[in-house]
């Protein structure tokens, strides 16, 4: 103070739908599958496998669009399998600096939807459930940390086979994007600076 020297400098976010350049950079939309197998024990000294899978046919969407997605359970035990989760959460990562110029670190993570499916595979048996979530009609939109950002937000789709006989679980997770503005639309934007004659499918 006095000296005009800064002595610091204060950046701050605010949560809001924004726009987002994802179609741009990757502008082809790929169906996403994953898979995870577990070996469990039960009865002391009985063993068997629980492969979970997930398969999505896009993983980017717009913030009130339906988010359509397959589960496939393959029960190789002798025992039944009654609950499965899936539930949608959000991860917000921060990254800050102490007074001594430390850098640190954070990542809040929430619950955004969650459905629980009562059911009865039995054992030695596939089974397949397909699941619906509807998207919030506001949600921030995905960003990554770049150079210079304080923050980024990522989604996760995430299935959960619940075992009480076995004290454990199988999880699942696979990311979906979230962005503002969808292809088709977004072609019939101008850019800065730019004419370019109307066509009939950018008229109202």
């Amino acid at each position: 103070m006095g000296r005009e020297h800064i002595l610091a400098k204060k950046r701050m976010y605010l949560l809001i739908q924004g726009t987002s350049d994802f179609h741009r950079e990757n502008p082809l939309q790929n169906p996403l599958f994953v898979e995870t197998e577990k070996k469990v024990s039960y009865n002391c000294c009985s063993q068997g496998t629980i492969c979970l899978q997930i398969q999505i046919e896009k993983n980017t969407f717009m913030p009130g669009e339906r988010v359509v997605f397959t589960t496939e359970i393959n029960n190789q035990t002798s025992k039944y399998i009654k609950t499965v989760t899936f539930a949608l959460y959000t991860h917000v990562q921060y990254e800050g600096f102490t007074p001594k110029a430390e850098r640190r670190s954070r990542v809040d993570s929430s619950e955004l939807l969650r459905q629980e499916v009562n059911t009865q595979i039995t054992p030695f048996n596939i089974t397949k459930i397909i699941s619906i979530f509807n998207l919030p009609k506001v949600l921030s939109v995905s960003s990554d940390m770049q150079d210079g950002e304080i923050m980024s937000t990522q989604y996760q789709l995430v299935s959960i086979v619940h075992l009480p006989w076995s004290l454990t679980s199988v999880k699942a997770k696979i990311p979906i994007t979230i962005t503002s503005a969808s292809l088709d639309s977004q072609s019939c934007q101008l850019q800065e600076g730019s004419v370019l004659p109307v066509s009939e499918d950018c008229q109202n």
